[in-house]
C-alpha cells in the first residue's frame, strides 16, 4: 500500500496578516520535517551533514534579492 504524500499546500491569508510571523512558522515547519526525516534515515552523522549542506546550497542557488524563488 502506498503512503499518502502531500503534494501542494495552499495558504490563504488576510490583508492584515503578519507575513513575517507566517514565514517564521513555515521555516520552523520545514526545519522540523527535515530533522524528522534525517532522524528516521539510516544515514551516518557525516552523511546527514552532507544532506544539510546540499539543502543549503540549493536554497542559496535559488536566492534572488534576499528571497528564495
Amino acid at each position: 500500500m502506498r503512503k499518502n504524500l502531500v503534494r501542494n499546500i495552499s495558504v490563504y491569508i488576510d490583508d492584515g496578516a503578519d507575513l513575517n510571523a507566517l514565514a517564521d512558522m513555515m521555516s520552523e515547519l520545514h526545519a522540523d520535517i527535515i530533522e524528522h526525516r534525517l532522524k528516521n534515515s539510516d544515514l551516518s552523522p557525516k552523511q546527514q551533514a552532507e544532506v544539510i549542506d546540499r539543502i543549503i546550497e540549493n536554497l542559496r542557488s535559488r536566492e534572488q534579492n534576499g528571497l528564495i524563488k
